[in-house]
């Protein structure tokens, strides 16, 4: 007589999700719950799109025959800045509503009691606190750029199937110079996140440790300082690192060059030394530090 038992064999659980899986998942959850972050940029882009595609509708009385052919040069040229100004609409646009993200992240949270939910899932406070810097620092420039060379695209596919059919004069597509703009956009909002990464850092630190209005405290917080540097101390050091913070960058990659060749930015602005300048890289650990401590303070400051 067979006595053995045969029991159904478990269920293979599925393997718990990697850290990439949890980072892209919290990274898609600030997108759903903070929709401003794509939308607002997305709409600042639709509207150029939109603007070159009137644009190209207009008619202009000229005689094409009697314009001065454009130069090669003077298309990679017009390219280029055609380039930076639509990022740079974009990116401006995009900055503001990061402002804002940044200062209330860590607030909102706890303010409508889904910190919560959140805590209770196998998610570590630190991961949660990188995965709303990486949006505010990498997911919504780069989204940006890529908003903003879609847009750009379109305006130029406008501009040349109007001159096509006359009314414009033709620039063409040169993709040389298009490539050597986008290596350049990147370079620039990759070194403007590392600058600025202090910035979003202490912006989330205040966010986790007020009780409310972190956009008020921020604006006080700042305005009180430059009073009381210019009443009390009259050294002027405060309003010399907010400005220093803003812009100081831009001086040292800008430093000596002229912008009326602006087809070579690519080749003579100084990109090592403003990679390599060690306030730049200061500002990065500060933000690894400030970040640790948004963490410390999310991990017990729950409002219950």
């Amino acid at each position: 007589m067979n006595t053995e038992t045969h029991t159904p064999q478990a269920a293979a659980l599925p393997p718990p999700p990697g850290a990439r899986d949890v980072m892209l998942t919290l990274v898609r959850r600030e997108f759903w719950e903070h929709t401003s972050l794509w939308l607002v940029p997305a709409i600042g882009a639709a509207v150029l799109a939109l603007l070159a595609l009137g644009a190209s509708q207009a008619t202009i009385n000229v005689d094409l025959a009697h314009l001065p052919r454009i130069s090669a040069d003077d298309r990679a040229m017009i390219t280029n800045v055609s380039q930076d100004a639509f990022l740079g609409i974009v990116y401006l646009v995009a900055s503001v509503v990061v402002s804002f993200y940044a200062l209330d992240c860590l607030y909102s949270e706890r303010k409508d009691r889904s910190i919560l939910f959140w805590k209770s899932l196998p998610v570590s406070d630190g991961m949660t606190v990188l995965s709303k810097f990486l949006v505010a620092t990498v997911a919504v420039p780069f989204g940006a750029l890529l908003l903003a060379t879609a847009s750009h695209l379109i305006a130029l596919t406008a501009w040349n199937t109007r001159a096509h059919f006359g009314g414009f004069p033709p620039l063409g597509f040169d993709l040389t110079a298009w490539l050597r703009g986008e290596v350049f956009l990147v370079l620039i909002v990759l070194l403007a996140s590392l600058w600025y990464a202090p910035v979003i850092a202490a912006s989330m630190l205040l966010s986790a440790w007020v009780k409310r209005s972190p956009v008020m405290w921020a604006t006080v917080g700042v305005l009180g300082l430059l009073l009381a540097d210019a009443i009390v101390f009259h050294t002027g050091w405060v309003w010399s690192v907010i400005r220093y913070r803003s812009n100081g960058i831009w001086r040292v990659l800008f430093a000596n060059n002229d912008m009326n060749e602006h087809t070579h930015l690519l080749d003579t602005l100084h990109w090592g030394a403003a990679f390599g300048h060690p306030n730049l890289w200061l500002g990065v650990v500060a933000a690894g530090a400030m970040l640790y401590l948004a963490a410390r303070v999310r991990r017990y400051r729950d409002d219950t």
